[in-house]
């Protein structure tokens, strides 16, 4: 009798009766079945395979773990036996591998000799089924080990009818190993050898190849030389480099890659030289005379298609104050006025001025203000070079100064402040009245000299008229013609009527005049055509007074004039 467990528990036999022998299982011999064996084939769809795990009369030898590495191949020895139940010498036995966890009915396995299976679509090629089952070898073959193929694998057979058995807890574990080798920049351009010896044949095997590494840019280096002929020095850690004004000064950049990568100098955006992936391993960059405006961020860029690296380089230009010069706003104003140094300020009395000290300079100079030697503080402590003067003060009339002080160098620029004064209240009207009366004096003076002109020019007259009554009546129109002129330069015409020249005998005493007249030389009429003079006068006439000159009885001399007669 057979007791028939619960599925995945161990089925026992009862021993047999008494004189029979209980019977063995021997792969490829016939066993005598006693009448237990003969209810197997009935249990069997009822237990199902996996319930003969611990079933003595199945048996399989394997390792337990197996080691390969990757990429290479390895042979798993594998024997089992199984129960002569249901088969005979020309029964097929097949036998499967599967990894762990498949569904035996369902899944594909990994190798079977059985062409009516397919196997799983990774093994395919590189897991066989070497050894036979019928024979009661169970063998496998990988080739080309994978890391996805670490796993555990179990063994399965089939024969006959009766003999359907998985031998889970039999099946071994198999390791994938990898012989990892990465190589380094170093390594580029060298030899790597592959050995493989099999020391049970005596039968070794290698293979060398050359090495081409690849890698992206790395060690970038900033070498910086101050002059044209000393030799560039690396500066690994070197972020910030300070230079004089017009110094020489030259910058290479050089980077290690595989392959060669493209080398860039930029300041700021702008791309300033460029190499060539064919060309020189470095990429330099020389500034003659190092200008003002070269000062900014030089950036070394080294890129290949494996990637890049750069490294940047803070370049600060230094140069003593340049340019300095005064800056004047005067009355609050917002327009400033550039000053030059020895300028003369004028500035009204309590006028606001400020005063603005400008300069170039790198670094920034120490701006100061003085006046006569003494240090003026400024009303902004954080621009010295801003000096402010809030209602200006005579007293602050005088030189000032803004000095520009420098490691490099200093300079100066002074300028002369003139206060002016206001006018006090009330002085408008004293001023006005200084100039009335200034004016009315020299009306006043301008008025006596006239009369004392007018007075002369009428004495003039009354002894002219008096000396022509004496004269004889042919000198008429010479009387006339000094009359005439004698009118036209004084204020004899303008004189109102009744102011006529006395006659003798009214109001004063009649005086006796003698004229003398020369004439040396006469001047001939003008045609007609031309325009003839208005009026002729001669150049000299002399009037004696008192006695007659000698030589003239009639008391009357005429000369004759060498020039002849002038028109007026």
């Amino acid at each position: 009798m057979v007791t028939v467990p619960l599925p995945g528990f161990l089925l026992e036999e009862f021993p047999s009766p008494p004189g029979r022998p209980r019977s063995r299982m021997v792969p490829g011999q016939a066993q005598p079945q006693s009448p237990e064996m003969l209810l197997l084939p009935l249990l069997l769809p009822v237990l199902g395979a996996g319930s003969l795990n611990k079933d003595p009369s199945y048996s399989l030898q394997v390792q337990k773990q197996v080691t390969v590495q990757e990429g290479l191949c390895i042979m798993v020895p594998c024997n089992l036996s199984y129960p002569w139940d249901g088969w005979n010498e020309s029964t097929a036995a097949y036998g499967y591998w599967f990894k762990e966890g498949t569904n035996t009915n369902t899944g594909a396995p990994v190798a079977t000799n059985n062409p009516s299976r397919e196997v799983e679509m990774s093994a395919r090629g590189r897991f066989q089924l070497t050894g036979d089952p019928g024979k009661g070898s169970c063998s496998l073959v990988i080739r080309d080990a994978q890391r996805e193929d670490e796993a555990q694998y179990f063994f399965r057979v089939e024969r006959g009818t009766y003999v359907r058995y998985n031998f889970r807890n039999n099946g071994f574990l198999l390791k994938v190993t990898v012989i990892s080798f990465t190589p380094s920049p170093q390594d580029h351009d060298t030899d790597l050898t592959c050995h493989v010896d099999f020391s049970r044949k005596g039968v070794s095997a290698q293979r060398t190849v050359r090495l081409r590494v690849a890698y992206a840019p790395r060690d970038l280096v900033i070498s910086i030389s101050r002059d044209n002929t000393s030799a560039l020095k690396p500066q690994e850690n070197l972020t910030h480099l300070e230079a004089r004004k017009g110094q020489f000064l030259r910058l290479l950049c050089a980077a290690d890659s595989q392959p060669p990568a493209t080398l860039s100098w930029v300041l700021q955006d702008r791309v300033l030289s460029l190499s060539h992936p064919w060309g020189p391993r470095t990429l330099g960059l020389e500034l003659p005379g190092v200008k003002a405006g070269d000062s900014g961020r030089y950036t070394c860029r080294a890129e290949n298609r494996l990637g890049s690296q750069q490294r940047a380089l803070d370049l600060s230009v230094q140069y003593p104050p340049e340019n300095l010069r005064v800056m004047v706003s005067q009355a609050n104003r917002t327009v400033l006025e550039n000053l030059g140094n020895g300028t003369s300020l004028p500035v009204l009395e309590g006028q606001s001025l400020r005063l603005v000290c400008v300069t170039h300079s790198s670094p920034p100079a120490r701006l100061s203000w003085t006046q006569g030697g003494q240090t003026v503080g400024s009303s902004q402590p954080s621009d010295p070079g801003v000096l402010e003067l809030p209602r200006v003060q005579v007293e602050q009339e005088g030189e000032f100064t803004c000095h520009a002080q420098h490691p490099l160098g200093s300079q100066h620029i002074s300028l002369s402040l003139t206060v002016h004064r206001k006018l006090q209240r009330g002085g408008g009207v004293g001023l006005g009245t200084a100039l009335g009366a200034g004016v009315t004096a020299l009306l006043a003076l301008c008025s006596c000299l006239v009369i004392f002109g007018v007075k002369t020019c009428r004495k003039e007259a009354r002894k002219r008229a008096a000396a022509e009554q004496d004269v004889p009546s042919t000198l008429g129109p010479i009387s006339q013609g000094q009359q005439h002129e004698c009118s036209a330069g004084s204020s004899q015409d303008h004189l109102p009527p009744g102011a006529a020249t006395p006659t003798p005998g009214q109001g004063e005493e009649q005086e006796v005049y003698y004229a003398s007249l020369s004439f040396q030389g006469m001047r001939l009429r003008e045609p007609e055509d031309q325009e003839a003079p208005s009026s002729t006068e001669y150049s000299e006439i002399k009037i004696h007074k008192g006695q007659p000159p000698r030589g003239l009885g009639s008391g009357l001399q005429l000369e004759k004039e060498t020039l002849g007669m002038v028109p007026k």
